[in-house]
């Protein structure tokens, strides 16, 4: 006899998870048996939130569905941020959560609230689980997840389900079948592109599973385009690469966006607006190249191309250039050198601006070195500034933008890859996640966390100044982090200067242990601040 919990514990090993990360709670316990016994790795956090940002960093570094685990009622609704996430940044995650006893319903109504309207929002699926349609709902759940644009599911259990028998299994969904592109609209891709003077190709976060990286970097130099990437895509071209110019999303001005004005043409490869905070109204010719269809929004483009990325530029092949001769690489070099040649403030004393870390940071770290940020000016700062070196090496919660998800990030990736990993965090991002520095500490993960010590909301401070409005509930007092990472039993370091920093870094990565670096930040430096 095989039980629903067991029958729910296979099919995850089917689809290849080999971790689930949550906080369970007595409703739970027979799926998390079942997950025991099959060999499944659970991850005890102490955030349900947290579960569901490490699970969309799961989904994305290895291509299997994330899956998170926490209890019905509160447990459910502190993991909404984390699946947000996972609707708006397009990650797979399967979450999974208690379901109130099916016996008592409309007979009591302690912790009782409709997860379906809850999470029916934000996902693909959200269904309870009965022993009827347990089997054709778990199955439905984990291919709907990763099918046309990736995104969460959620499914709801008792324990009163999960230990019965399963009513009758199904046959395995058939895999997706890629629609193969007519050579038509290839053609006319070509067509498009052949006379332009100015092509520009903007990547996005939808690269992923297809990591169609040979062919972009193909494409651009046989167009001799400039790319351009946004946060969730950094490392699609090698940031030394001659046409890498930059990336864009993380402010209405980004200094890429003078390219694009300047553009004739683009190629918007796995783009997806959502992780823009300007509208995109660009009109001028556009090819959309995407693993889903051009929604929600839909942006004007003149042909649209849906299937396997790689496939459908290799289809495209090489396209005869005719570049402006000042256009391409010439264009990209012009303009770096005129991003380098902005002053940077003086630092306060004692203090040490964002450029000097990161300088530091990339000096001092390799090529493949895992990076992941939390939210506020440094997550600006970084995304704009980072350079990323190889492709999905970095990490961000970009389309939801939500704080908490640096350290959380961070533990799943040094999880998986057992390689160092750093968070530049904020003070107040990491006050949101700091439980989960004893799952840090616990698992002895190799995780450099950069606190970006200010005490303050400093892009929300900045608004204040620029609107003329006081300082006002963005400005806080910080705890001596050195006691807190001594109390979690990791290591610490408080660095104001670049000599202070490169010893840091080293040594952190060197150590492949956890360790807190304080960095005494002066926000001036970042490109949204405000004095």
């Amino acid at each position: 006899m095989t039980t629903v919990a067991e029958y729910f514990a296979d099919q995850l090993a089917a689809a290849d998870v080999v971790r689930v990360y949550g906080l369970p709670g007595g409703e739970n316990v027979e799926i998390l048996d079942a997950i025991r016994r099959r060999g499944i790795d659970f991850i005890l956090v102490k955030n349900e939130s947290s579960a569901c940002f490490m699970a969309a960093t799961d989904a994305r570094l290895t291509g299997v569905i994330g899956v998170a685990l926490t209890t019905l009622g509160p447990g459910a609704a502190n993991a909404y941020a984390g699946l947000a996430h996972a609707y708006l940044d397009r990650a797979p995650v399967l979450l999974i959560t208690a379901a109130n006893d099916p016996e008592l319903i409309g007979k009591h109504s302690h912790q009782v609230i409709d997860l379906g309207a809850v999470f029916s929002p934000i996902c693909k699926l959200s269904a309870e689980l009965t022993v009827k349609n347990a089997a054709r709902t778990i199955q439905h759940a984990l291919a709907l997840a990763k099918s046309d644009r990736p995104g969460p599911a959620h499914i709801s259990i008792h324990n009163r389900v999960a230990e019965q028998a399963l009513a009758s299994a199904i046959p395995a969904h058939a895999p997706r079948q890629e629609s193969a592109i007519d050579s038509t609209d290839v053609n006319a891709a070509r067509h498009l592109l052949a006379d332009k003077t100015k092509p520009v190709i903007v990547v996005g976060l939808g690269l992923e599973p297809s990591r169609s990286y040979r062919q972009i970097r193909y494409l651009a130099e046989s167009l001799g385009a400039p790319v351009i990437d946004t946060p969730k895509s950094k490392g699609a071209l090698r940031n030394d690469h001659p046409l890498y110019a930059g990336a864009i999303g993380l402010t209405r001005d980004d200094p890429v966006y003078q390219l694009l004005d300047e553009a004739d043409s683009i190629v918007a490869i796995g783009f997806d607006v959502v992780e823009l905070v300007k509208p995109w109204d660009y009109a001028k010719p556009l090819i959309w190249i995407a693993e889903w269809r051009n929604h929600d929004p839909q942006i004007a483009c003149d042909l649209e191309l849906v299937g396997n990325i790689a496939g459908i530029l290799n289809d495209i092949g090489q396209v005869e250039a005719s570049a402006a001769p000042d256009w391409g690489a010439p264009r990209v070099r012009r303009f770096r050198a005129e991003l380098a040649e902005r002053p940077l403030p003086t630092p306060a004393s004692g203090h040490l601006l964002p450029q000097t870390f990161l300088d530091s940071l990339r000096a001092n770290s390799p090529d493949d070195m895992m990076l992941t940020t939390d939210v506020g000016s440094h997550k600006i700062f970084a995304a704009l500034e980072w350079g990323a070196r190889l492709p999905n090496r970095y990490f961000v919660s970009n389309g939801l933008s939500a704080m908490g998800f640096g350290l959380s990030s961070a533990i799943a990736a040094a999880e998986i890859s057992g390689e160092p990993v750093v968070c530049i965090t904020g003070d107040a991002g990491l006050a949101m996640a700091l439980g989960e520095l004893g799952l840090l500490a616990e698992r002895q993960l190799p995780v450099l966390i950069a606190l970006m010590n200010d005490a303050a909301l400093d892009l929300i401070r900045s608004a204040q100044i620029r609107r003329g409005r006081p300082v006002f509930g963005t400005e806080f007092s910080n705890p001596d982090y050195e006691y807190i990472a001594k109390a979690y039993g990791i290591g610490y370091r408080k660095v104001s200067s670049r000599e202070e920093c490169d010893a840091a870094i080293r040594a952190g990565l060197a150590a492949k242990a956890p360790l807190l670096v304080d960095v005494m930040i002066d926000p001036a430096g970042y490109p949204t601040t405000v004095r």
